[in-house]
């Protein structure tokens, strides 16, 4: 699955202009990536961990379209102002 087919199901439904306000990244850079008009460079990466972090979802499932195989589930949320990440992995 391609970033732009990814971001398509994750979002479908919502403002992206909203959105991408919320999370500090440049309204044309999501609609782009939205689009496939534009590919993720390495200067972006701070703003697709913003984008991960949102979906609950690794790093690498958004950008490659899946996760770690290790990884079975995992859960972000909010406490106090700081967000936290929780990850059930198989060790086995």
């Amino acid at each position: 699955m391609t970033l732009a087919e990814l971001l398509q199901q994750k979002l479908k439904g919502q403002n992206l202009s909203h959105l991408a306000r919320e999370l500090g990244i440049p309204k044309t850079l999501l609609h782009e990536w939205t689009q496939a008009k534009r590919t993720p460079s390495l200067k972006n990466v701070g703003h697709l961990k913003k984008l991960a972090d949102h979906l609950s979802i690794s790093l690498e499932e958004l950008l490659i379209g899946q996760a770690s195989e290790k990884v079975i589930s995992s859960v972000t949320f909010a406490d106090s102002g700081r967000r936290y990440r929780i990850k059930v992995e198989r060790i086995d």
